[in-house]
């Protein structure tokens, strides 16, 4: 294993207090590392791993990203979140798709999922997964929303009887 070397970007007050001035805590932890290193040179990373409670591989990974971009490696994070090489549509242009889908809703037509999924798949030029569509309504704050489901042979008539004849409280069976 190498020992960590930083490249003079920042003196050790100035990394301190950028360090104190993170509002983020994943951002103070990678200022840390930043800090770490340079206050205290020639260790492997598996020991400043240990020190602050991380893995070696994020040591590594931030004091590269610090000695490659400087003082703003921490606008060079992206870690988590939705990658726009891995999706289906960008997304702008899932904005766009549904706001055309809103447009039509309010219009009265009713649209129904397999409605939606053949347009997503139609833009897209290949089928799509229900789970991409379910992921697709989440991240635009579309809920499902149905009426109340209610049996087709239902008769209002009998339905009022039943009510007018059953008892006013419930009674449990004699156990005998």
């Amino acid at each position: 294993m190498r020992l960590l070397q930083l490249k003079p970007h920042l003196d050790n007050k100035s990394l301190l207090q950028k360090m104190r001035n993170q509002d983020d805590v994943r951002l103070f932890q990678y200022w840390q590392i930043i800090y770490s290193v340079q206050s205290s040179p020639g260790k492997k990373a598996e020991e400043y791993g240990s020190l602050l409670g991380m893995s070696a591989a994020k040591i590594y990974r931030i004091t590269t990203l610090y000695n490659k971009h400087g003082e703003a490696f921490d606008k060079q994070l992206n870690w988590g979140g939705r990658r726009e090489q891995r999706s289906l549509l960008s997304y702008e242009q899932e904005v766009s798709l549904m706001k055309g889908l809103e447009k039509q809703a309010r219009e009265g037509k009713v649209i129904t999922m397999n409605d939606i999924k053949g347009i997503v798949e139609k833009k897209i030029g290949h089928a799509v997964s229900d789970d991409y569509l379910w992921d697709l309504f989440k991240r635009h704050n579309w809920k499902k929303k149905a009426p109340r489901p209610q049996h087709p042979k239902k008769d209002e008539t009998k339905q009022q009887e039943f009510k007018k004849n059953s008892p006013g409280y419930w009674k449990p069976l004699s156990i005998q």
